[in-house]
């Protein structure tokens, strides 16, 4: 029997008696008015102590998971898989992400009407002519659907003279995919296909190192 129960049962029995095999009940209305806020007194501090309890419970249990969490990830890294996708090149070619497993790929998102789009185009190409050759990859995204169309694409590349792949993204879907907002955007993502990096804004030949360098 809780305490409240207790108290309950003891009141009832003070407020019945029996006289000559009768029962009657005490009608002492001011009695029974303090004596029930005694008993909602009782009650309320009993069902929050029980709170409180419940309540330290779910603290201790969440102050223990966030421990737990904290420890696991000074231990594994935490990776990011580079979402796959499939794009047609200039030359009509298909290309998947996913191909390129095992090799470090600087994935850009750009567009030719994009001024820092241009500032940082002749620095990914001396890059890519630099490291080609030792497992380097760059695809660049045209968002297409936001640009002025295939033949302007054309036409930067070879006033650019990029040799790198050009994927054009006709219905922005990847773009979307890997929310991008700001021209233009890179994605650095490692040989397992894990994206390590996001560069918003222009990048340059130091940068475009350090990323290669940090990537396994």
């Amino acid at each position: 029997m809780s305490l409240v129960e207790t108290i309950c049962f003891i009141i009832y029995s003070l407020l019945i008696y029996k006289i000559g095999g009768i029962t009657f009940v005490v009608k002492n209305l001011i009695s029974i008015i303090i004596i029930m806020g005694l008993i909602t007194i009782v009650a309320i501090n009993v069902l929050g102590n029980e709170k409180e309890t419940v309540k330290t419970a779910e603290t201790a249990k969440k102050t223990e998971s966030a421990s737990t969490n904290e420890k696991e990830d000074t231990t594994y890294q935490v990776e990011y898989v580079a979402p796959d996708f499939e794009l047609k090149t200039l030359k009509g070619e298909t290309v998947r992400l996913s191909d390129y497993v095992g090799k470090k790929v600087i994935l850009n998102f750009w567009a030719t009407w994009c001024p820092p789009c241009k500032e940082e185009v002749p620095h990914m190409q001396k890059i890519y002519e630099e490291y080609k050759n030792q497992g380097i990859e760059i695809l660049a995204v045209n968002v297409t659907n936001k640009d002025k169309g295939e033949e302007a694409v054309a036409q930067f590349v070879k006033e650019h003279g990029l040799t790198f792949e050009v994927l054009l993204d006709e219905e922005g879907f990847v773009a979307s995919k890997y929310q991008v907002f700001t021209l233009p955007t890179t994605y650095m993502i490692d040989t397992k296909g894990n994206m390590i990096d996001i560069i918003e804004g222009p990048m340059n030949e130091a940068l475009l190192k350090e990323l290669i360098n940090k990537a396994e």
